[in-house]
């Protein structure tokens, strides 16, 4: 994010209790990053990765329903690192090998319902999701990836919403696209709004960690005579 020139602003708990995290306005569409960790593969040339691997296996689903709904934009990190020797070498600038991929782009015409996928990517963002079919497609590097970030700030301002009206209202309209897409039980993620300060002039991001929460059983088929 600094290499966008975003600033870093971090909050203790007792600093959020005070302020409420009201400190931001959103100046451009929030966006969720879903980092992954390699399950194998060689440093910084190919890697292996789990998708839609957490408890319920409905991670991708709530990622494509966001995404598809135009409430929030969604993404995959895929760092290429597969040793801690590695890791620890490059520690600091790790997005160096780090490619992204859009999460809609993985999608295809796979099965994500309880199921996990496994995607290989490459050093020059080819990646395959492998499964009983194949989704194949291209990813960016992280780097480019922030530079888009930095024209979007710069080319948009901020609607003068407070974060305390912004955020719930944005976890409103996430829910709400999932729960259409009939999507079963609770997902965690990690949103990201960039925006500047009350005046307008230091620039910052604010990221949340948030529990989507999807339906609470599975919708009831409509039956047609």
């Amino acid at each position: 994010m600094v290499s966008a020139g975003i600033g870093v602003i971090g909050f203790t708990q007792q600093q959020e209790s005070v302020i409420g995290a009201d400190v931001l306005y959103p100046c451009t569409i929030p966006f969720i990053i879903q980092f992954k960790a390699a399950k194998g593969g060689v440093d910084n040339s190919s890697a292996t990765f789990y998708v839609n691997n957490n408890k319920r296996m409905n991670q991708h689903r709530a990622l494509d329903a966001i995404a598809s709904s135009g409430v929030c934009e969604a993404y995959y990190a895929f760092p290429l690192i597969a040793s801690d020797v590695f890791l620890t070498t490059n520690f600091g600038s790790l997005l160096r090998f780090t490619v992204m991929v859009e999460a809609q782009k993985l999608t295809g015409a796979l099965n994500w319902i309880s199921k996990t996928h496994s995607v290989e990517v490459q050093a020059n963002g080819q990646f395959t999701v492998s499964s009983d079919e194949k989704v194949t497609g291209k990813g960016f590097s992280a780097k480019e990836f922030l530079q888009n970030k930095s024209k979007e700030r710069k080319n948009n301002q901020g609607d003068g919403r407070k974060m305390a009206e912004y955020l719930p209202s944005l976890i409103e309209s996430m829910e709400h696209a999932v729960k259409e897409a009939g999507i079963v039980g609770q997902s965690e993620h990690t949103i990201t709004v960039v925006g500047t300060d009350i005046d307008g002039e230091n620039l910052g991001y604010l990221q949340l960690p948030v529990r989507i929460r999807g339906l609470r059983k599975e919708p009831k088929e409509k039956v047609i005579f």
